[in-house]
């Protein structure tokens, strides 16, 4: 069979040529593959402590909307971590605490909350934070173990949160 030239002219294959991709051409195929995979298990495959680090921080993010419900919408708010999942709660008037729908999430079989500081003193892990609409806060500290990893969220009383994920 003739090939054609990007000119657009036939020539003859020469006698004792096979077709086909040499061995560099497959070893840098297969060099680019091995590359691509390496990246990619980084990415697929986090490592326990950026685990640790995302749930810490979406928790975090969690406290620190309820927090913003208070400010914003001049009532009440509260966090309750017990039974494995983070509910944001909101004063009702009969002065008891209702969930605030869509609000609640089940947290990870990987992290615990294993205790729950507030204003220095340690409390019940069952406790709720509270959140109050005039902005100031009183101090809090949730330890929590992701992973066997320690980590912490705390708060001040100026109302900052923030995830400690050294």
């Amino acid at each position: 069979m003739a090939r054609t030239s990007a000119t657009g002219t036939r020539r003859a294959q020469p006698a004792g040529t096979a077709a086909g991709f040499t061995l560099v051409e497959i070893l840098v195929v297969v060099a680019i593959a091995g590359i691509v995979l390496a990246v990619a298990a980084v990415n697929l495959f986090p490592s326990d402590e950026e685990v640790a680090r995302r749930e810490t921080s979406l928790l975090a993010l969690d406290i620190e909307a309820a927090r913003d419900d208070a400010w914003f919408g001049g009532r009440p708010t509260a966090v309750s971590l017990s039974e494995g999942r983070v509910r944001v709660l909101r004063l009702a008037s009969d002065r008891s605490w209702s969930p605030i729908p869509g609000r609640e999430r089940r947290l990870p079989d990987t992290l615990q909350v294993a205790s729950l500081a507030i204003d220095g003193r340690q409390v019940d892990a069952r406790e709720v934070l509270v959140f109050l609409p005039d902005g100031m806060g009183v101090p809090f500290r949730v330890a929590l173990t992701v992973r066997g990893l320690p980590k912490a969220i705390e708060g001040d009383a100026a109302g900052a949160v923030r995830a400690i994920v050294r």
